[in-house]
């Protein structure tokens, strides 16, 4: 494996020595974001775009990339496969080869179809593990850890509070669905966990009430229920729960560790549990990049931010050092060889497209914010 303190920096400093004067006089390097911008999941793309927003500015500050500017094209996907599929055809279609996305599990599988191994992919926050898994995907990466990860976690937490009666409930969505299931099977496979699975039900996503699933987590005498989806289902979830004096804590993954979590369930998420990503805020780096964050928009950098930005750093450092943006075999081999320094910290990914080098803590809710938790 081959190592560098900070091949980014160095990779684009050269890029400003030695090719800057003819930068403006080359095409632009164009990189696609596809993701959700618009929907009840938008926050979450948004996080995504302006991650990479800083990645790219930062790099064409410093004299592009091989010698040109990079310049991103957008389209939104609001989480849908149908939409997906409209988004990564209008991509292909502009011969782009470097995407950023997409947001959602789901809507990245649906992606991945369309370029059929003809662009690089790198999500900032699909968590499938299938994604990676099955192989299907040979030039897809990912700076988020993936959905074992965070189930582990749960499972972990479930153990050390002693919880006895546990629901499982899910969206349906790919996402969501295989974090109940591997949730599930941690579960009932380990009983040295001392808990039982007492519910198990996928519901439908933007319902107005859950009050049906709630009755049966009541009658189960349930003292947790793991949720697998996002923070908008999560949230009324928790609201119906607290109507209907139901006391079980709620414990989610990175789908509910966003701030409309705690300012739609208010009081009702008190006390509720999700793992997110690992605090970095003190880091020069991630200075740097709220610093940039904060000149240009008056909204919160989201849950994806930092992922997003290490997406993009890693992607266009590979590009550079590959010299070249069109040799994809060439650009996954140093992705997969060379450590590089972003918002992260270093990273590089295995051999499957999963990251090396950042994980997740386990968050709980305490007066309205998200505190990590040891266990």
């Amino acid at each position: 494996m081959r190592t560098s303190s900070s091949i980014l920096s160095l990779v684009l400093g050269a890029a400003l020595a030695f090719a800057a004067p003819a930068a403006s006089a080359q095409e632009p390097l164009k990189v696609g974001f596809g993701g959700a911008l618009l929907g009840s999941l938008a926050s979450y793309g948004l996080s995504n775009l302006y991650g990479i927003e800083f990645a790219l500015h930062k790099a064409n500050s410093s004299g592009g990339v091989l010698g040109r500017q990079v310049e991103l094209v957008k389209e939104d996907d609001s989480c849908d496969a149908g939409l997906a599929s409209s988004a990564a055809t209008k991509l292909s279609s502009q011969g782009i080869k470097l995407i950023l996305g997409h947001t959602c599990s789901g809507a990245t599988h649906t992606a991945l179809s369309v370029y059929g191994g003809n662009a690089i992919v790198i999500s900032s926050s699909a968590t499938d593990i299938s994604l990676t898994d099955s192989g299907d995907n040979p030039y897809f990466f990912r700076t988020t850890p993936r959905d074992d990860a965070q189930s582990s976690l749960q499972v972990q937490l479930i153990r050390a509070k002693g919880f006895k009666k546990v629901a499982i409930l899910h969206d349906k969505g790919d996402y969501g669905k295989s974090l109940a299931e591997l949730a599930e099977a941690a579960i009932k496979g380990d009983p040295s966990i001392g808990a039982e699975v007492v519910v198990v039900e996928g519901v439908t996503s933007g319902q107005v009430s859950f009050d049906a699933v709630v009755a049966k987590i009541k009658d189960a005498g349930a003292d947790a229920v793991i949720w697998g989806g996002y923070y908008n289902d999560a949230s009324k979830l928790a609201l119906n729960m607290r109507e209907k004096e139901v006391g079980a804590v709620i414990i989610g993954a990175d789908g509910l560790y966003d701030e409309r979590f705690l300012s739609i369930g208010g009081a009702a998420v008190e006390g509720s549990f999700a793992t997110g990503q690992s605090d970095i805020s003190e880091t020069d780096a991630a200075k740097e990049a709220m610093e940039y964050h904060q000149r240009n928009h008056t909204e919160e950098t989201g849950t994806y931010f930092f992922y997003a930005a290490a997406a993009a750093q890693a992607m266009l450092a590979a590009v550079q050092a590959a010299g070249s943006a069109d040799d994809l075999d060439l650009i996954k081999k140093h992705l997969t060889e060379d450590t590089v320094d972003t918002v992260l910290g270093p990273v590089r990914f295995d051999a499957k497209g999963d990251l090396i080098g950042a994980g997740f803590k386990l968050y709980e809710v305490r007066g309205g914010k998200f505190t990590e938790v040891t266990l």
